[in-house]
């Protein structure tokens, strides 16, 4: 296989799937550790539907932090969780869950290199339920 040196595009893209909002599944959270030794979850975030279903979107961040408490409440409460209540929630608890999300296209460049990175980010208030159909024709009719 030839590989001309001139050719490709200078920047790592990793978007899947255009901006807007779609219905995704959590396929993954990893529990790690944040700054100052605060609980943070990584989300990985699977579509749903379509020729891409099941394959990863974005991967997004809840922060158990006093400034990420609001959002952390918004998430669970668009992936089905009662937050009107105090409760323990643990990370598998979150697996195969759905919500739809909204993402947008970020740009940044690299440090190292300068090299131009395009990945997918999940807006502070994209999560959102996902509403049944009666839900809908309700809202509609």
């Amino acid at each position: 296989m030839r590989i001309e040196a001139s050719e490709g595009a200078d920047v790592d893209d990793f978007v899947v799937v255009e901006d807007g909002e779609y219905r995704m599944r959590v396929g993954e959270v990893r529990p790690v550790e944040g700054a100052a030794g605060r609980a943070a979850w990584m989300l990985r975030m699977e579509l749903v539907g379509g020729d891409l279903a099941g394959r990863t979107a974005v991967l997004d961040w809840l922060n158990f932090t006093d400034r990420g408490l609001r959002r952390v409440r918004m998430v669970l409460a668009a992936l089905g969780f009662d937050v009107t209540v105090s409760m323990d929630v643990e990370p598998e608890e979150l697996l195969g869950r759905e919500a739809m999300v909204r993402i947008a296209t970020q740009e940044s460049r690299r440090e190292s290199d300068g090299r131009l990175l395009r990945r997918s980010r999940v807006a502070y208030d994209g999560w959102g339920a996902i509403r049944s159909e009666r839900e809908v024709a309700g809202l509609l009719g």
